[in-house]
């Protein structure tokens, strides 16, 4: 009785607003790279001072307990775009993006809310594409595209002005680290240029429906910092952990222009904001650093929890997630509700009142009614995740507050959420019954997906 008051609720609301706007709503949805979960100030942070991201917190609802669909980049993207989880796309692992296909039957996000009238973009990293023998252009799947990225790129330009891995067919970036920039007088960095395009965006279409994908590659590697940001980094005293601060930095000041924007165009209370991370923090384990770095230096803060980048444990999967809609939803709020990044497709489906596609799984939850009222309650059974270097018999489950780690270097671990939040002490030999039952659900979930894109003996 209760779920059908709050669906009337919700209906009643949304009906309110677009009659009262005439128009369906602005989405902006904000995908940084690698920001950890306790690295903004709104989650605990004291790296920096994220004065804007706090701001778009304070504008509207923080979740404390939300998480992606991978602990890393790729299959955290097609999680995202597709709405379910990436393994039915036989993407488990970043190498699996090479071979990766989607069906016409299987809209992508932008795809989806075309169909309902928006004007679509992507600014920053699209990740879904191979150019060698595979190519699925952002273009093919967004009305708009500027200065989009297959993996990664250099922060900063080269003598001709090109940044590698921006606008080209290049894998990535040319992982060269320690770099404080600008060296050449007029270079700009490249989070500030993905910001300044996501701000002409909004500016030149702001007079009907629009959704923006600013996909960040910041604060991935390769580590290259503002030089204008490093005096009020000095008491940061590990080099790598500086230039990760001035590279969050940066994107703390690019969300504070895409506000203002968005304030100066006054289409405040038409616009909602999504603000999340795609996985946990990287350690200082990747190429191109400075021999006399340590190694293993964890880049972020998880505020505590165990884990992270390419770890099932909280802090790999669990990320900051925001969400502003001034006028709409509660500000300054803050929801210990568990949610998924898999709930942004069927959330901004309906809020774009268009039906999800029929005959497609569809494993997120529709956030709207928890939006627009926070003591309502949401329905999920369970949360999955699948994936590793060694296949997809990896991952992990979430119910009830019990958390089975699945094949973590070979062992499993068990974990009572409510008691144990950062993941200390394993329960796998004191609860067998509930261990089990975790792991038919996993099991019986996999049996349903193909195997991986890639095959594992060829990878290095």
């Amino acid at each position: 009785m209760k779920q059908s008051s709050l669906l009337i609720t919700f209906l009643f609301s949304l009906c309110l607003f677009l009659n009262a706007n005439d128009t369906l709503p602005n989405i902006v949805l904000i995908f940084v790279d690698d920001m950890a979960y306790g690295d903004a100030s709104c989650y605990g942070g004291d790296l920096i001072e994220t004065k804007n991201i706090d701001k778009l917190a304070d504008r509207g609802i923080q979740f404390n307990t939300a998480y992606s669909i991978s602990p890393v980049c790729g299959p955290s993207r097609v999680g995202l775009l597709t709405g379910t989880y990436p393994g039915r796309s036989g993407v488990y692992w970043n190498p699996d993006m090479g071979g990766i296909q989607f069906s016409d039957d299987r809209p992508l996000l932008s795809v989806q809310l075309k169909k309902a009238g928006y004007k679509t973009a992507i600014v920053g990293k699209w990740n879904l594409n191979n150019p060698s023998w595979n190519p699925m252009p952002a273009k093919k799947y967004f009305d708009h595209t500027a200065n989009t990225m297959v993996w990664e790129g250099d922060y900063w330009p080269d003598a001709t002005g090109h940044y590698h891995g921006v606008n080209d067919d290049k894998y990535g970036s040319t992982k060269t680290n320690n770099i404080w920039g600008p060296t050449t007088k007029g270079d700009v960095y490249l989070t500030d240029l993905l910001t300044q395009s996501a701000c002409d965006f909004i500016d030149e279409n702001s007079d009907n429906p629009f959704f923006l994908y600013l996909s960040y590659n910041a604060p991935h590697s390769p580590l290259q910092g503002k030089l204008s940001h490093k005096k009020r980094l000095s008491h940061i005293k590990s080099e790598a952990l500086k230039l990760y601060a001035s590279m969050l930095l940066a994107v703390d000041e690019g969300v504070g222009q895409v506000l203002d924007t968005i304030d100066k165009k006054g289409i405040k209370e038409d616009t909602l904001i999504i603000f999340l991370s795609d996985n946990g923090p990287a350690k200082t384990n990747f190429k191109g650093l400075p021999k006399e770095w340590p190694r293993g230096e964890m880049l972020g803060s998880t505020n505590g929890l165990r884990g992270n980048k390419g770890e099932y444990f909280e802090g790999g999967i669990r990320v900051p997630f925001i969400v502003s809609w001034p006028g709409q939803i509660p500000l300054n709020e803050t929801i210990e509700t568990p949610i998924s990044s898999l709930d942004i497709y069927p959330t901004l489906s309906a809020l774009a009142g268009i039906d999800l596609p029929k005959d497609e799984p569809f494993e997120g939850v529709n956030l709207l009614p928890l939006l627009l009222d926070t003591d309502s309650q949401i329905s999920r059974d369970h949360f999955f995740w699948a994936g590793g270097r060694i296949g997809k018999h990896r991952g992990a489950i979430l119910k009830d507050g019990w958390k089975l780690i699945v094949n973590h270097k070979g062992k499993d671990f068990l974990f009572n959420l409510d008691k144990d939040p950062n993941e200390r002490i394993n329960l796998i030999a004191n609860y067998p019954h509930k261990s089990n039952a975790l792991k038919s659900i996993f099991s019986d979930t996999l049996k349903g997906m193909p195997e991986p894109l890639t095959d594992r003996s060829k990878l290095k």
